[in-house]
Order: C-alpha cells, then structure tokens, then sequence
C-alpha cells in the first residue's frame, strides 16, 4: 500500500511535469524547458536515494519530498517566484529541512546508531548548509555565465561603504536613497538595487533554520523517529555497504 502511494505521488508529478513542459513549448518559453527536464528527472531522485542508500523514506515525508522537487519548476514556469514575497524563502527553509533529515541518516548509515546525538546534530546542520552554499554557488554560476537573475536583487535605501570614504580605512554614507539613475536612466525603483548578496545571505539563512528545527526536533525526540528508515529487506546489503 505504502509503495502504490509513492508510486501514484511520482506518477502525478511527472504527468504534472509533461503538461507544464508541453504548456511552456506552447508558449514559447523555451528557457522555462530545461527547468521542466530537471524536474522529470528529479521527481525519480527519492527512488533513487531509497535504493543507493538502502533505506525507506516515510510515506509521509515522501510525498512531501516529491512537492519539494516541483516547487522551483511552479516558481519558474508559473510565477509564484513574483507573485509571492516567500515562496522562495519557503522553498530554501524547506530544503534545509529535508537535508538536515537526510544528512541525520546519512550520519548513521556510516557511523552506526552508537553516537551521541551532539555529534549527530552537528554533522546534519553542517551537511544541510553545505548543499546550501552549493546551490548558492550554482545560481551566482548562471547569472554570470547564462544571464539569469538567480540571486534577487533588493532594493535599499542606504549604501555604507569605504568605497566612498573621503580617506584610505574610511567608510563612507548614503542614507535616504530615493532615486538612482544608471546611464541616464533613471531606476523604476525607490532607492538603489542590491546585486543579490542580501537575497543569497537570507536564502542560506532560511536553510539553517531550517535544519536547526530539526536538531531541535531530533535533540526532543531522541532519534526515536526516522523519516529516513535502513530498508530490513536488504539487511545484508546494508551491512556489507557499512563494513
């Protein structure tokens, strides 16, 4: 039963998936395609992870998972990234919280369960903001490379910085910026425009939330609960990957 329900959840995304795909073909947004191909693929990725890594993941949990992968694709090819001030940063805490779970089985499967939970906690956190700064680093990569706009710019309305000091080691102050004009053109905007370090700050900021939620969580619990659960049905093979 469990297996037919995660089966039906991947089926429902990818049928999901090839209609976006043929609704972006459509239209003519031909960029939004790769996003839509990404997303076929790793609506299998959990399948994959059970299999590699010789565990089940909590029907629950993976159906959720399956939700997750499709966020960015309805971010991109339907717009909830503009029409919403926090799907994105739902999608970063989100993120951090199914990697802090992964990264807490991950911790045993090749540990063992004999650790101390501080140990357990502290590699989760840390394995969860890790995939953070690498995806951070994989949107700086396309907005340089490919042109994109990634890393959201912010509009602020103060500017410290010793760049505009009157000398060496002095910082200088723009308060109260209400309009900037770049090559003559003045910015549709009500101060200056942060170039993504505030947005990229806040992203991995959302992620260690995240993943702290479930340190605390797993600190209550005591590991009693697993959303990653070693698969009994292929002991052996668990054993023979551990040892």
């Amino acid at each position: 039963m469990k297996k037919r329900i995660k089966w039906s959840g991947v089926i429902a995304c990818e049928l999901f998936t090839f209609f976006t795909f043929i609704k972006m073909l459509a239209k003519k947004e031909y960029s939004n395609l790769i996003v839509c191909l990404i997303t076929f693929v790793l609506c299998i990725l959990p399948f994959i992870v059970e299999k590699l890594f010789y565990c089940k993941i909590n029907t629950i949990a993976y159906i959720f998972i399956l939700f997750y992968t499709i966020c960015p694709m309805l971010g991109d090819c339907y717009q909830l990234y503009y029409i919403t001030t926090w799907w994105d940063k739902f999608l970063h805490a989100f993120g951090g919280v199914v990697f802090a779970l992964f990264g807490i089985y991950l911790f045993h499967f090749l540990n063992g369960k004999s650790t101390k939970a501080v140990a357990v906690v502290l590699f989760a956190v840390c394995f969860s903001i890790a995939l953070s700064v690498v995806w951070e680093f994989i949107e700086f990569g396309a907005d340089t490379f490919f042109g994109t706009d990634m890393q959201r710019d912010t509009v602020i309305t103060t500017i410290r910085s010793y760049n505009l000091g009157d000398d060496i080691g002095v910082m200088g102050t723009i308060d109260g910026i209400e309009n900037v004009t770049v090559n003559g053109c003045e910015l549709p905007v009500k101060g200056y425009l942060d170039i993504g370090l505030i947005d990229t700050m806040k992203d991995m900021l959302w992620e260690a939330f995240g993943a702290l939620i479930v340190g605390v969580m797993y600190f209550l619990d005591k590991g009693e609960h697993q959303i990653f659960i070693p698969d009994n049905s292929d002991k052996t093979a668990y054993v023979e990957m551990k040892s």
